[in-house]
């Protein structure tokens, strides 16, 4: 009966081991990450929307941009009776002398800019949310091969348990113990089935559409990244997406300013008018100024005061608020990395020890089938916990690059 148990204990020992190593190993079958992004983004309706926007504001850079008044004809025709017939034919022009389509044309430029960089803000926004759930999963599927094996370890226990209990080698306490361990792990491995499935969803939801059959998912890197040596948060925070859209809105609102104070500004309209009247030639000249008295427009200059404050006061706020995640994310990287190496420096390697203690001392009969039973699901519990650690390690690297934008660049260099 020993010798059985023994053999159960070395094939937890190989399973555990196996998973210990399993995430470091990276497919070459797979997709790597930088393919699997692109893919994404060529594909995402998310990104097809922002790309839209992006045209749209071209579209409306360009139409700000022109001249707001176009030339108009005017042709006149009077016939009355025993006269002759009066023709004329008139154009005339409204010129805006302020240049408010400058102005105008300045705001819809600077809000361009600020909608191609909330484009960007998009792309790594979707980029991060895919692998943020593509780690998710990756820890979920490991999670759920740990509760598989720990199902069949348990009723492999419990299968040899009874067999000790009608040879009389443990007693009932021992054999129910057995049983309940294996209950309890037929419910462990259905909550992981179920978060699993949920997050695969999340995953699938995040890409934004279904991928092709053939299409697999990628693996994450086998070495965690390394922080840069040097940071400039000057410069990365004046490269975010999310503040230069800011910053152009704020521009934008700036322009907007302008554009409100050449608004009070009348625009002539020129007119010449040339034709027959009744049999002799006729050339006319006129001039029509329009006269702000009821509307000055002067509210609408302050409206677009108010409207620059805002933008500027919101630009300040999102400015510390961005010095501040970088912050918040780098130490919470560096935390979660020093735990996971202490993990593979100590832990993993405790773990296997322990193990191996386990078998000897069972061996050798200082060790009974309940202590085994609690200690090894000790030794599971805590691998289970490591994939959760090494999730956490990835969740807290792509928030780092979500708050210091190097999104692009770390997936174009992730397969090197």
């Amino acid at each position: 009966m020993r010798q059985q148990l023994r053999l159960l204990t070395c094939l937890t020992i190989v399973g555990l081991s196996a998973s210990a190593h399993a995430q470091e190993q990276v497919a070459l079958d797979k997709p790597n990450i930088e393919r699997f992004i692109n893919h994404i983004w060529d594909f995402s309706p998310t990104i097809a929307e922002s790309e839209a926007r992006v045209l749209a504001a071209e579209a409306g850079q360009r139409a700000a941009s022109k001249w707001r008044h176009n030339p108009e004809i005017e042709f006149g025709l009077e016939d009355v009776d025993g006269e002759d017939k009066t023709k004329t034919l008139g154009i005339s022009q409204t010129i805006d002398w302020s240049g408010k389509f400058l102005s105008s044309g300045q705001a819809a430029s600077f809000e361009l800019q600020a909608v191609e960089a909330e484009r960007d803000g998009v792309r790594q926004d979707t980029a991060l949310n895919v692998l943020s759930s593509l780690a998710d999963y990756r820890a979920a599927k490991d999670i759920y091969n740990l509760a598989v094996e720990r199902s069949g370890l348990m009723e492999r226990f419990a299968t040899l348990a009874q067999k000790g209990f009608k040879a009389g080698d443990i007693d009932q306490s021992e054999k129910n113990l057995a049983q309940l361990a294996l209950s309890e792990a037929l419910i462990v491995q259905a909550d992981a089935e179920n978060e699993l499935g949920e997050t695969k969803q999340a995953l699938d939801s995040s890409v934004g559409f279904p991928l092709e059959n053939g299409f697999s998912l990628p693996e994450l890197p086998g070495s965690l990244p390394e922080l840069p040596e040097t940071l400039d948060e000057e410069q990365i925070l004046m490269a975010l997406p999310s503040l230069r859209a800011m910053r152009s809105r704020e521009a934008a609102a700036k322009a907007v300013i302008t554009g409100a104070w050449k608004n009070r500004l009348p625009d002539p309209t020129i007119g010449i008018t040339g034709g027959q009247d009744t049999g002799a030639d006729m050339i006319g000249f006129s001039v029509s100024v329009p006269l702000n008295i009821f509307n000055t427009y002067g509210a609408e200059v302050d409206r677009a005061k108010a409207d620059a404050l805002a933008e500027a006061k919101a630009g300040q706020n999102a400015f510390y608020s961005a010095r501040t995640r970088i912050k918040a994310a780098k130490r919470s990287y560096q935390l979660s990395r020093k735990a996971w190496e202490n993990w593979q420096g100590n832990g993993a390697q405790a773990l296997a020890e322990q193990a191996d203690i386990l078998d000897r001392k069972f061996k050798v009969g200082d060790l009974s089938a309940t202590d085994y039973l609690v200690q090894i699901e000790q030794a599971l519990d805590t691998q289970v916990a490591a994939e959760e650690l090494h999730a956490k390690v990835w969740r807290s690297w792509f928030s780092w690059l979500a708050a210091s934008g190097k999104t692009e660049q770390w997936i174009q260099n992730s397969g090197e």
